[in-house]
This record gives structure tokens, C-alpha cells and sequence, in this order.
């Protein structure tokens, strides 16, 4: 799992963002939002925020397959690429609240499914630590 910070709203909303990937040979991407108490803007739905980044002008239609491509993009590439204060866990034991998930039309970054929701890690200390990468940011910011 690859837990980082991500811009999710211009200019100074972030959140924390974890990667993951489940499924038979891992053919689902799972993205989720770590709650952070006390943030004041979440990005919630996952999916619309990718669609804000106008992912068909890359991935082209239909925007739910192109949005599915955005986010899986964007986990495949926080693992591959981590900045600074990305925390990567080898072993943990999670739980999505799903709140949506898309088979894509051809399989992209190693998936051909990606879900996306909250993420919260079920060891208290982990769970800590994944919120840590928020660090530099100002809660509510």
C-alpha cells in the first residue's frame, strides 16, 4: 500500500490518499481517502474529482472509464514516483467504504477494475502514521 498527499483542489485542499491493489492478481485498483478528524474539505467522491482533471482528453470516453483510468494513473504513479513522505506498507489489513467502482474498457496500469472510497487501516499505529503524511499541510486548510 502507498499512502500520500495529494492536491486535490485548487488552491490549497489536500488530503491523504492510499493505493492499493486487490482482486485476483491484483486486477482492482483500490484508492481511498484516509479521514483526517477535523479537515474541513475532503475530496469525497474520488471519481468526480478525477473528472475535474478532464481525464477524456487523455483516456477518451466514456468519463466513467476514462475517470477509473485518472485514479488508477494517479496510484500506479505515487507508488512508482514517491515524493517525499509517501509511506509505503508492505503488510496491513484494511476496509473501503465503497463508494463507487468501474470496470474499465481495456486494462490500464495493471488493473481492470478500480474502486474508490474511504480507507482506514484496522492498527491503530498505522492508521497514525498514514495521517502523519499530512504533516505540512494545515488541517482545514
Amino acid at each position: 500500500m502507498t499512502v500520500f498527499s495529494m492536491l486535490h483542489d485548487w488552491p490549497g485542499h489536500y488530503c491523504v490518499l492510499a493505493y492499493t491493489a486487490a482482486g485476483h492478481f491484483g486486477d482492482t485498483a483500490v484508492l481511498g481517502v484516509i479521514p483526517i478528524e477535523g479537515l474541513a474539505f475532503e475530496p469525497g467522491d474520488l471519481f468526480a474529482m478525477a473528472g475535474r482533471h478532464q481525464p477524456t482528453s487523455l483516456y477518451g470516453q466514456p468519463p466513467e472509464h476514462a475517470r477509473a483510468a485518472w485514479l488508477a494513473c494517479t496510484g500506479f504513479s505515487a507508488r512508482l514516483t514517491p515524493k517525499p513522505d509517501t509511506l509505503d506498507i508492505t503488510d496491513a489489513v484494511w476496509s473501503l467504504d465503497m463508494r463507487q467502482q468501474v470496470t474499465m474498457a481495456k486494462s490500464m496500469y495493471g488493473h481492470d477494475h478500480v474502486a474508490a472510497g474511504r480507507l482506514r487501516l484496522e492498527d491503530p499505529e498505522l492508521m497514525e502514521k498514514a495521517r502523519a503524511v499530512f504533516h505540512g499541510h494545515l488541517v482545514g486548510a
